[in-house]
């Protein structure tokens, strides 16, 4: 319609109060909204190109970074009954304090004079062990003088076989004479030209060669007999002392055994009676006691108190999933969140996070834990603010390991598709080499 005249339907009829405008019209607030949404949108696809720190989260507790600094737990050494304690919950003990007097529950041990009488058993051993090396070199003595003996005796008897060997040759050789003579007679007897005094002389001489030469071969074998007597009668003898010397070593060895363990039973006696009293294995608290009262029994090895140590560096343990341990190195850093302590955590952000503290990563165990993860032991970051005093033992944790730096939008797209952060090492963190790794590249 053409505007040809100076009176307008718009200056006459209200537009804004007519249905149709109120259906056909945008309202002002989604024109606001339109803007904030754009606004919104542009300041989001400002953001996908932030920034972000990936980062592996894990849960653990506070502890100390050196064994020596946890809650220790004092077990008794021996099996015993409880008869006295001398420190209560809350008492502050110095290495070496008394802590409780137990007393013996084996039968065993009963005897009062279970130490007096081991000791008299001590002493007579030593006293027969003195006795068996004085019989055995009595013996050694006794051997020596009878291989002297047998010497002499064999020198001896030798001289007289030579002496019968001697006189039996020569009684032979007599035998042998008078033999000849004999026989020379004889013939010439049978001729007629020796006479019968003369037969009979010389077979009376030959008579008298033969009984020498039976009674001189005699002498001699018996004096050969004697040599071997001899010999059979100190062999005999030394054999026997051999046997009893040997015997007298060999109780002295058993004596000088008995004597070994009845020593070393008196010195497991003693060390045990000195484990009567439980001491306190260093400085500390007694913060717990697991075993009351008096009369009471108890195991080798069970836990009695427990102590706290009154210095220590606080740590603390947190477990990591083993697909995320190749992320995990020594001195890198994290964030960590106390229980009961307040905090606003960006964990990618962690310029921005409140309420958390700096950590380092001093230790990585190579074993897997129990639960199926592994254990990493973080200690304070020195360039950080200190750890809260308030914190003990024990309290739980959450630790954020801080890896590499990647674009928001990247994660995202990790996160969607549940791909694992990206892997690096310290000289490649951040996409920038260090200096050593430079230094190592260029030679």
């Amino acid at each position: 319609m053409l505007n040809i005249s100076d009176n307008e339907p718009k200056n006459i009829i209200k537009v804004e109060a007519t249905k149709a405008y109120k259906y056909t019209s945008v309202p002002l607030f989604f024109n606001y909204l339109s803007k904030v949404m754009w606004g919104l949108l542009i300041l989001f696809l400002i953001m996908l190109f932030l920034p972000w720190t990936q980062n592996v989260q894990g849960y653990g507790q506070v502890t100390a970074f050196r064994p020596e600094q946890r809650p220790q737990t004092v077990q008794s050494p021996i099996p015993g009954t409880i008869r006295q304690w001398f420190v209560r919950e809350g008492d502050t003990v110095n290495a070496g304090d008394t802590l409780v007097f137990i007393t013996e529950i084996k039968d065993e041990y009963f005897d009062p004079n279970l130490l007096v009488n081991l000791t008299a058993e001590l002493k007579a051993k030593e006293a027969a062990l003195i006795s068996y090396q004085d019989k055995a070199n009595a013996l050694a003595q006794q051997i020596k003088a009878l291989k002297e003996s047998q010497e002499i005796k064999l020198q001896q008897a030798m001289l007289k076989v030579q002496a019968d060997s001697n006189e039996y040759e020569a009684a032979r050789m007599q035998y042998k004479f008078a033999d000849i003579q004999f026989k020379r007679t004889d013939t010439l007897y049978n001729e007629g030209v020796k006479s019968r005094f003369d037969w009979e002389r010389s077979n009376q001489a030959f008579q008298d060669a033969t009984a020498k030469l039976t009674a001189a071969r005699n002498k001699f074998l018996q004096s050969k007999a004697d040599l071997l007597g001899i010999r059979a009668d100190f062999a005999e003898k030394i054999s026997k002392a051999e046997s009893d010397r040997q015997s007298a070593i060999s109780d002295y060895y058993s004596t000088n055994a008995e004597i070994a363990k009845l020593r070393s039973k008196i010195n497991s006696i003693n060390v045990r009676q000195s484990y009567y009293y439980v001491t306190a294995p260093q400085r500390g608290m007694v913060t717990r006691m697991t075993r009351v009262g008096i009369g009471e029994n108890i195991k080798e090895g069970e836990p009695i108190m427990e102590i706290m140590p009154l210095q220590y560096q606080l740590a603390v343990e947190v477990f990591v999933r083993p697909v995320d341990l190749p992320l995990m190195h020594l001195h890198e850093k994290g964030r960590i969140e106390f229980d009961g302590w307040p905090a606003i955590v960006f964990s990618g952000w962690p310029s921005i996070t409140f309420g958390t503290f700096g950590g380092e990563i001093a230790a990585i165990d190579n074993v897997l834990s129990e639960n199926g993860m592994y254990r990493i032991l973080m200690i304070p970051d020195k360039d950080d603010v200190p750890w809260p005093e308030q914190i003990r033992f024990g309290s739980g944790v959450r630790a954020i390991l801080l890896l590499k730096d990647v674009p928001v939008w990247y994660e995202i797209w990790r996160q969607l598709n549940g791909f694992p952060p990206e892997y690096y090492t310290p000289e490649t963190k951040n996409g920038q080499k260090s200096d050593k790794s430079k230094k190592t590249a260029s030679k």
